[in-house]
């Protein structure tokens, strides 16, 4: 980081940067990133402050698609736990918490062998990693265990509909875990507008 911050200071750059996550932006993906804005010297902006999340309340099960599309994500084994009983702590409005909420496991529950909620978020979507529901994790959906579908993934980038996804599934998990949330860049570019930073 602080090369990146020495680069950019050396070719007349006033750096800010910070973590933000996009479980805060209206996306139900816990997916931290480093956002960083540099705003050339002779502008002269001494300080900018980044936008306060709006903590919109979303679940990943408002993101995802019908049970007749996802066929082939549905993962089939003896080897499932599920904890039915979980100890989820759901607010006075009945939201869920803004983050993903495990639940179970795949044979010894390691990395990519996880189980959520679909009533919490999505685990951060990964171009590699390995285990049954590598690069998106697994999901109990409907009293079924499966990975998110490549437009499902899309959704949780915050990208429309009319978004082209590779015709390859691993292509496309690779693109979206490489990716940036859209909402999240909506939020900052907003906020300069109307902060009169960029016109």
């Amino acid at each position: 980081m602080q090369v990146v911050i020495k680069t950019l200071d050396e070719i007349g750059y006033d750096v800010f940067y910070k973590v933000l996550d996009a479980s805060q932006f209206g996306i139900p993906q816990k997916r931290e990133r480093i956002y960083i804005i540099g705003f050339r010297n002779d502008l002269n902006v001494a300080k900018y402050e980044f936008p306060k999340p709006p903590n919109t309340p979303v679940k990943l099960k408002d993101f995802l698609l019908p049970d007749s599309q996802i066929e082939k994500y549905v993962i089939d084994r003896d080897d499932i736990k599920i904890k039915h009983h979980t100890n989820m702590q759901i607010d006075m409005f009945g939201n869920y918490p803004l983050k993903p909420i495990r639940i179970g496991t795949v044979n010894k529950g390691g990395q990519g062998e996880r189980i959520y909620h679909e009533c919490g978020h999505a685990i951060t979507l990964s171009a590699y990693g390995g285990g049954v529901g590598a690069k998106t994790g697994l999901y109990y959906i409907n009293g079924k265990v499966r990975k998110l579908a490549p437009r499902e993934c899309a959704n949780i980038m915050g990208l429309p509909d009319n978004f082209a996804i590779h015709h390859s599934s691993s292509q496309a998990y690779k693109q979206f875990g490489n990716g940036v949330v859209v909402n999240v860049l909506q939020y900052i570019i907003l906020d300069l507008l109307k902060k009169g930073l960029i016109k």
